[in-house]
């Protein structure tokens, strides 16, 4: 069997593009009924305690997917169901063998105790769901950690408080160790780090799709030189501090950091196993460094978070949040949200337009600010509606089709009603409010 190359499209750009992922889960639906009808031990299989998620892999990039693993093998370990997912890079970086989905079983779909899960965001989302297993969903949330889930199909990012994992955390960073070969490629990086300096920052800068979904309520892009200025206050109380940069638009943010002679992965003369030298598996090198640093900066991105989730060395973990006049804090990554959602406590998929505008310019100035407003903001309006219409014609035909445009049209009249009530100063509540 030829294993496909890790998929590096951008995690934001997926969950607007979910659509490849449902067309697949409907083909393998279909595939999956035809072979139950002609296997003869179908009722044996219906009676064994399974736990499976069809989506893993499909639903955001690796960040995502190693929560997603977590909170399954989690919940199956706790209710002693057996485990299927279709192939994911986690079977190639970790030597996972978890077998394929075998049937399929009814949705449990993911539900936020605080503010709305991506599957809440369009009311087509699980009735399309339901049409592809041909059954019911249920709901859940992170209480189902502590009970365990079986003869379910997860859909979800289960990007869960930390401290419901915490119980587990052996257990979970022990799922996640590079296998041998891999092993022994990147501890060798480490070593060359060690060479340069004693202790070893990691800083990760997000950019790339957090720069055209604008409106996603947890994007945020912190400016270069606040992590400068981080940097210089810190770097003097450090024991010979080496600096290593890792981010999805190195050659951009790179000469901010000159002057720390910083390391990236380009740097270490690493020889990853021929097996997987065309696998696009470069991103887990700098995934790999971060779970090893003593310091951790972090992007509000899942992708630093779960590394620093995974480390088992770190002294200090840090990242910015929504109080621009502190711009950075402190957090436990086993005692804390993965992400931080703009509107906390009660956390929003999307930003409003003022949130939107306020918090390009504060970061990234004028120029960001009129891209956003005037081509990445309705280049994610028109997303989010054709994927909703296509849906809701996958449901009822035209009448869900049309009904999708109904629902469209109403909410988009409360969001400029909101709008125009928050531009005025004298009722408007400040928009950052969020602390760690």
């Amino acid at each position: 069997m030829t294993i496909p190359k890790y998929v590096v499209e951008s995690e934001s750009e997926r969950v607007f593009n979910i659509v490849e992922t449902f067309n697949q889960a409907a083909q393998d639906t279909q595939s999956k009924r035809n072979i139950q009808a002609e296997n003869k031990e179908t009722e044996k299989n219906e009676v064994e305690s399974v736990l499976s998620m069809s989506s893993l892999g499909q639903l955001g990039r690796f960040g995502n997917q190693i929560f997603q693993y977590a909170f399954l093998r989690v919940c199956a370990h706790r209710s002693g169901a057996s485990v299927e997912c279709p192939f994911w890079i986690g079977q190639v970086l970790f030597g996972h063998h978890d077998p394929p989905i075998s049937r399929r079983l009814p949705p449990a779909i993911e539900r936020k105790v605080e503010g709305k899960a991506l599957f809440d965001t369009a009311p087509e989302f699980i009735p399309y769901l339901e049409k592809l297993a041909g059954a019911k969903s249920c709901r859940i949330n992170e209480e189902a950690i502590e009970q365990g889930l079986t003869n379910v199909d997860l859909w979800g990012f289960f990007q869960v408080p930390t401290r419901f994992l915490a119980s587990d955390q052996h257990y979970i960073r022990a799922l996640f160790q590079p296998v041998d070969d891999l092993k022994v490629c990147l501890e060798e990086g480490m070593k060359q780090l060690h060479a340069r300096g004693r202790t070893v920052i990691g800083v990760h800068i997000r950019r790339g799709d957090y720069l055209i979904q604008v409106r996603t309520g947890f994007t945020l892009v912190v400016p270069e030189s606040w992590y400068c200025e981080y940097l210089d206050k810190i770097w003097h109380d450090l024991e010979d501090p080496v600096l290593f940069i890792c981010s999805d638009n190195l050659e951009e943010v790179l000469p901010a950091f000159e002057k720390y002679l910083p390391m990236t992965s380009q740097d270490l003369q690493l020889e990853i196993p021929e097996r997987l030298q065309n696998m696009n598996i470069e991103f887990y090198i700098d995934f790999f460094v971060l779970s090893q640093c003593d310091i951790v900066i972090a992007s509000n991105s899942i992708f630093s978070f779960a590394a620093c989730l995974l480390n088992e060395h770190g002294q200090k973990f840090v990242r910015p949040h929504w109080d621009f006049s502190s711009k950075f804090a402190d957090f436990d990554p086993w005692d804390s949200d993965p992400l931080l959602w703009i509107g906390h406590p009660q956390p929003r998929v999307f930003k409003s337009v003022p949130e939107m505008l306020q918090t390009t310019y504060a970061t990234q100035g004028l120029g960001a600010t009129l891209k956003s407003l005037f081509i990445f903001m309705p280049k994610s309006y028109l997303k989010e509606w054709s994927l909703r219409i296509y849906l809701g014609y996958q449901i009822q035909g035209w009448l869900g089709a049309f009904k999708s445009m109904a629902f469209i049209l109403k909410s988009s009249l409360i969001t400029i009603l909101q709008t125009v009530v928050s531009a005025f100063p004298f009722i408007s509540r400040p928009l950052f409010r969020q602390k760690e």
